[in-house]
């Protein structure tokens, strides 16, 4: 991980934190136009409770990562594209990374998630 900006995302009981390292490639909406954003997965990092991660793959090729503990779910990992989804929007929204490319766009948007454009 980079010496950039960074985000942490904790869970409700604390036991799990996660680091994300830089600026999300896009942002977007989910299946339920609620907000989400989408990362490199090679930008998340365990910052804190290891052995409380939870990993449940599902049949879309992916990964729900949550806590073991409380059981909030804290991103969706998709390996087929790289990505990592997490829900809500950066505050900073103005600094996206280069990156987010048509291959992966189109995978994304096939699992049902909408890429917003501009943002």
């Amino acid at each position: 991980m980079s010496n950039g900006p960074y985000g942490l995302i904790a869970c409700d009981c604390g036991a799990l934190s996660l680091l994300v390292g830089g600026s999300p490639l896009a942002l977007g909406l989910d299946t339920g136009d609620e907000p989400v954003a989408f990362w490199p997965l090679a930008a998340i990092q365990i910052g804190q409770g290891a052995d409380e991660l939870d990993v449940s793959a599902d049949d879309e090729g992916g990964d729900a990562w949550g806590c073991r503990r409380c059981g909030e779910r804290l991103l969706y990992a998709h390996d087929g594209t790289g990505m990592a989804i997490l829900q809500g929007h950066p505050e900073d929204r103005g600094d996206l990374a280069p990156g987010l490319t048509l291959s992966r766009q189109c995978t994304l948007e096939a699992l049902g998630y909408r890429v917003l454009a501009g943002e």
